[in-house]
């Protein structure tokens, strides 16, 4: 008969939970507060202005001390890194699987263009905590720049490609690609897209012509 401490009796956690074994009391406890966090700030998120959502707000909402929330998160915009990171690895994913490996006969310059609206799409569905994550690199200079997040690294990764193909093709001037798509990303960085949407009355649809006669028909 197989003995209480038996490794083998023991219970198998669920894939992507917590241990629940004593040990793993902690962890536990650490997964439930971040599970309390990253749940009050996407309602907040999502039924306030971006402005007006504070680290007081969540901890409040979530029911977690002000303290803990601090050691855990130490801006409003590493919650928001944290709330959408897995989001943004699957969209990233997946553009590299659509666009990173064409045929021959792909246009450079017309994958370009379904490459950016697929992206302003995203941009559209996930702008409140895009924008917090870019307002946190832009206000802390510790943090590198935007561009050189994993994110916007991989999705350089695909543009410049999309251009070099379109310079080889014949469609464009050669030109510098690296800089070319450095402005681009930089055009699509959510808070450009929240001051054209907000103040200037941009649909996403006129926001996405736009872009797309700048950088790929004016090209």
């Amino acid at each position: 008969m197989k003995q209480p401490d038996d490794p083998n009796t023991q219970p198998t956690p669920e894939s992507g939970q917590p241990n629940a074994t004593p040990g793993g009391r902690r962890e536990i406890r650490d997964h439930e507060y971040r599970q309390r966090i990253l749940s009050a700030a996407r309602t907040l998120l999502t039924t306030q202005d971006l402005e007006s959502v504070t680290m007081h707000q969540i901890a409040k909402e979530s029911g977690v001390g002000q303290g803990t929330l601090y050691r855990r998160y130490p801006h409003i915009g590493d919650i928001c890194s944290d709330l959408i990171k897995s989001t943004t690895q699957q969209f990233v994913g997946e553009m590299e699987e659509r666009y990173g490996s064409l045929g021959p006969d792909d246009r450079g310059l017309a994958v370009l263009e379904t490459c950016l609206r697929d992206f302003i799409t995203f941009v559209d569905k996930h702008v409140s905590p895009l924008a917090m994550i870019s307002s946190m690199h832009a206000a802390d200079k510790r943090h590198h720049t935007i561009l050189q997040k994993p994110f916007f690294v991989r999705l350089h990764g695909l543009i410049v490609p999309l251009l070099e193909r379109a310079v080889a093709q014949g469609d464009i001037e050669p030109l510098d690609v690296t800089l070319t798509a450095n402005i681009i990303l930089l055009s699509l960085m959510p808070e450009p897209y929240l001051f054209h949407k907000n103040n200037l009355g941009y649909t996403k649809e006129s926001f996405i012509d736009g872009i797309c006669r700048l950088f790929v028909k004016g090209l």
